[in-house]
């Protein structure tokens, strides 16, 4: 996920590194149909490298640095990881006047499930053990956001402001987790099912009410500067 992230913000911020041309609709149409292929691109890779589905049969690991002292061995059994590559561009929405690029994109859901899986460590002559079974599902996970750019022919490119909001559907997990022979699973479960979630939601209405003012701000200067030429894709 944080790989798809963020090879899609780099995706976004090179669109504005093609030339102008004397058309701004045509402008607009190049550059989001640039970001377009780029992400279609992006898919193609995740899926070509293996991660999506990424599927893990059994992994076996070691990791002994300082035998007696720091040893960690650990396994991983039908491991299944899907949804990576399912990345929907909802909106993309270029302004060739104000330089402005507003995109609306989303992971459906992100999918998780482990079969099996342990670890056993030793720190210091002290033995630990933990066990982890079953799945996690992430939906929702939704990026709504505006970049403006300056653009000069001496001094390039340069990234003037940056607006995100970002949503989580929820999150549904169904996790057993064992620790030291002590069942985690219901603290695990509802932090990862409720309290991330309550926690992305208020972060959210807090940062709503801290842009509203500078939204309106940047609504009156665009009124002020007159019509603006755009080019919309939309995709659902």
């Amino acid at each position: 996920m944080k790989y798809s992230v963020f090879a899609l913000f780099l995706v976004i911020a090179g669109a504005f590194a093609f030339p102008q041309v004397e058309d701004p609709q045509r402008d607009a149409r190049i550059i989001t149909g640039r970001i377009r292929r780029a992400i279609e691109e992006l898919q193609e890779k995740i899926i070509d490298a293996g991660m999506d589905p990424l599927v893990v049969p059994r992994l076996d690991l070691e990791y002994r640095p300082v035998p007696f002292f720091l040893e960690v061995r650990g396994f991983l059994e039908n491991f299944e990881f899907t949804g990576a590559s399912n990345i929907a561009i909802h909106n993309l929405d270029y302004s060739a006047l104000f330089n402005r690029l507003r995109f609306d994109i989303s992971l459906p859901e992100l999918s998780f499930v482990v079969g099996d899986s342990g670890v056993t460590a030793i720190v210091l002559g002290n033995r630990y053990n933990g066990q982890l079974h079953g799945s996690l599902s992430i939906s929702g996970i939704r990026i709504d956001g505006e970049v403006r750019v300056n653009i000069g022919i001496i001094s390039g490119i340069s990234i003037r402001s940056l607006t995100l909001d970002f949503t989580l559907g929820g999150i549904q997990s169904d996790l057993n987790v064992v620790f030291m022979g002590e069942d985690f699973s219901d603290i695990v479960n509802k932090v990862l099912g409720e309290d991330i979630p309550a926690a992305v939601a208020e972060n959210r209405r807090r940062e709503r009410r801290g842009r509203g003012g500078g939204e309106r701000r940047r609504g009156e200067e665009e009124r002020r500067g007159g019509g603006e030429s755009v080019y919309k894709f939309s995709k659902m």
